[in-house]
């Protein structure tokens, strides 16, 4: 690389980080009305020129003090989502329960109105019939089980 390529890349680097240090700003009003910013003014006596503050630096305790709050932030929010998620996982579980106790009380009626409850057996032509005892104790069951989940 030549002397005078790297001295027009050294100039054109210095010129990119040089020119926005000391671009100005300028602040007018058009013909509609309208506030209008721009580098370059319409004319001296109508723009204003506008300072521009630069931002201050941040110290070290103020950049710990922030990541500090992120972290507390984030941490409040993975809470946030697992609560949601237990309560989703709650009303699913309430309403798997009761879907289970509506069947176990349609099946609880139609045995109180069954003349005979029939227990399936090898030979589907023949049925065994259940007997009263057998009944009643799988009624009771059927009870039970909706007095302690229903």
């Amino acid at each position: 690389m030549s002397g005078k390529t790297r001295s027009i890349i050294f100039t054109s680097v210095l010129l990119l980080v040089i020119d926005p240090v000391y671009a100005e700003v300028y602040k007018w009003v058009d013909e509609d009305g309208n506030v209008v910013y721009g580098d370059k003014p319409v004319s001296k006596d109508k723009a204003d020129k506008v300072e521009i503050k630069k931002t201050p630096k941040q110290d070290a305790s103020i950049k710990e003090r922030q990541k500090k709050q992120q972290k507390l932030l984030d941490v409040l929010q993975d809470e946030r989502d697992e609560k949601i998620a237990a309560e989703e996982e709650e009303q699913k579980r309430i309403a798997e329960q009761e879907q289970e106790c509506a069947r176990v009380r349609k099946e609880l009626n139609e045995m109180k109105q069954a003349s005979f409850l029939y227990e399936e057996t090898d030979d589907p032509n023949n049925p065994k019939i259940i007997s009263d005892e057998e009944r009643e104790a799988e009624q009771e069951r059927y009870e039970n089980f909706l007095d302690e989940n229903c």
